[in-house]
């Protein structure tokens, strides 16, 4: 068993030594398996330029890497490996805890990727990511963790007050009902939610929000008219600025 106190260290300012160490184990992996990430060689160096690779190193040789992109509330891992050697040992689950609490810090709400190969879902899964909801024109395996304590969806509300979601556009939505729904509980402000919904959605499907069972706003996600913050792919909701208008 490692010691991971003592042995592993995860770096996220790792240097140009730890980015040729990764470099010649993902050259001899790629010749001798012909698989692994070499291929994307130049998205690693590149990102690696803009300080957006973390490095887990043992006796601060490079044995581990993450390729992530940062934005103003998600995070992307878009690139994970460990070094063939040393799988099974536990070392990818502390460089992606690692990484997940480097993102919290950040203010970070949620972090997404998409599963390649398909076969590391089972490892995304064991380490709490989920899988995102069928949306349109995606074929891969997308997944996602919120990094934050959210509101929990249900199927059916149990309050007046509400946001709904249906995996439809509006002009479909008549027909069928919602297929999420959150109960709102709010701050003492009545406008902040004590805790925040985070979904990956698509911008086209149909939200509604209910208050004291009186819809106030129907839209599609992406026109919603209160405090949403739409980054790629996720409807993050904080504050429901218009929660009093009526």
């Amino acid at each position: 068993m490692l010691n991971f106190e003592t042995v592993l260290k995860t770096n996220f300012h790792p240097s140009g030594k730890h980015l040729a160490d990764i470099k010649n184990w993902l050259i001899k992996e790629s010749n001798i398996t012909n698989s692994g990430f070499y291929c994307n060689w130049k998205v690693i160096e590149g990102e690696f330029a803009k300080n957006n690779v973390a490095v887990i190193t043992e006796n601060d040789f490079a044995i581990g890497f993450t390729v992530y992109r940062i934005y103003e509330f998600r995070a992307v891992i878009d690139i994970a490996e460990t070094k063939p050697t040393e799988r099974k040992k536990g070392i990818a689950r502390k460089l992606i805890s690692d990484t997940l609490e480097y993102f919290g810090q950040k203010g970070i709400l949620v972090c997404e990727l998409f599963c390649s190969p398909e076969n590391s879902e089972p490892f995304w899964k064991k380490i709490g990511f989920e899988n995102f909801p069928d949306l349109p024109h995606n074929s891969r395996i997308n997944m996602f963790k919120p990094l934050v304590e959210t509101l929990k969806s249900t199927e059916k509300a149990e309050s007046e007050t509400k946001i709904s979601l249906w995996n439809c556009e509006p002009y479909q939505a008549v027909r069928e009902k919602p297929k999420w729904n959150w109960d709102l509980n709010f701050a003492e402000d009545n406008e902040t939610l004590t805790k925040p919904i985070i979904f990956p959605v698509s911008g086209d499907w149909q939200v509604e929000l209910t208050k004291n069972g009186q819809k106030i706003v129907t839209e599609k996600v992406k026109r919603f008219p209160i405090d949403l913050v739409d980054y790629g792919s996720f409807m993050i909701i904080r504050k429901l600025t218009h929660i009093n208008r009526n």
